[in-house]
């Protein structure tokens, strides 16, 4: 009965965010290595890597190209470790992945705070009207552009109080990245319990994850500002909670689960 169990939760659950979306394995291993890899000493083998993306249909040829690619970007380093190796993240690369981490990782909305209508001189080039924004401004129209901070060197005027027209909502969130949070959304809320193979539960931690990493690290707080209760707040509700239901391993009860079978 617990295998059939195991199975059903495979079948329905991993495959179905495995076909959540296209992964791209390099990515895949930077989640897996920044949700696993808590301090700088952290490292995992090249066997429990090679492991857990045989989980999610990687295989072993896919994984190599992706980790000689990371070395190459200087995200990982390797060391040897008798016939295989122990990789880590470089300085670079957890610099990289803690700067994103409060934002990932967050189980509340940002804190409330204006929205700005920011228009530009029409004087002058558009381009030099972009390099004034902040990252996480969206520009709606050359010289005009929506922002969670004012911008001095040009007019801007906050919008607290007025509701935004459906062509400003869709340029804040468009309606491929509202289809795939839905989607998100609802699936987590199906899963209420782990499943029984450790190694399962695992697999559906990072592949659920990585997805929700990879919405949102799409855009910045103004869909939050703005929009109220959307489904990326809906999405990040469930990846909390799926968070706290499918806890992270600790590295050696990982090790130990990735070895191969006895034959």
């Amino acid at each position: 009965m617990t295998s059939n169990t195991a199975a059903t939760t495979r079948d329905t659950t991993v495959q179905t965010l495995i076909d959540f979306a296209p992964i791209k394995v390099w990515s895949m291993v930077v989640t897996i290595m920044g949700d696993l890899c808590r301090a700088p000493g952290d490292a995992l083998s090249g066997q429990v890597l090679g492991r857990l993306l045989e989980e999610m249909g990687v295989t072993n040829q896919t994984l190599r190209v992706a980790l000689h690619r990371l070395k190459r970007d200087g995200w990982i380093d390797a060391e040897r470790q008798g016939r295989g190796s122990l990789y880590r993240l470089t300085d670079v690369g957890r610099a990289r992945t803690e700067d994103v981490r409060p934002i990932i990782y967050a189980s509340a909305p940002p804190t409330p705070r204006r929205i700005y209508l920011v228009l530009g001189d029409p004087t002058h080039p558009a381009a030099q009207f972009d390099t004034t924004l902040p990252d996480e401004a969206i520009t709606l129209a050359p010289r005009m552009a929506l922002s969670p901070v004012n911008v001095p060197e040009s007019f801007t005027e906050p919008l607290d109080t007025r509701p935004l027209p459906d062509w400003m909502i869709t340029q804040i969130a468009p309606e491929d990245l509202l289809q795939d949070y839905r989607r998100l959304a609802a699936l987590l809320a199906e899963l209420h319990r782990a499943p029984d193979d450790p190694l399962d539960a695992i697999t559906l931690r990072l592949l659920a994850f990585h997805h929700w990493r990879r919405l949102r690290l799409r855009h910045g707080d103004l869909p939050d500002l703005a929009l109220g209760d959307w489904p990326g707040g809906q999405a990040r509700r469930e990846i909390t909670r799926l968070l706290g239901l499918l806890p992270r391993p600790d590295l050696a009860d990982l090790s130990e689960m990735c070895q191969p079978s006895a034959s």
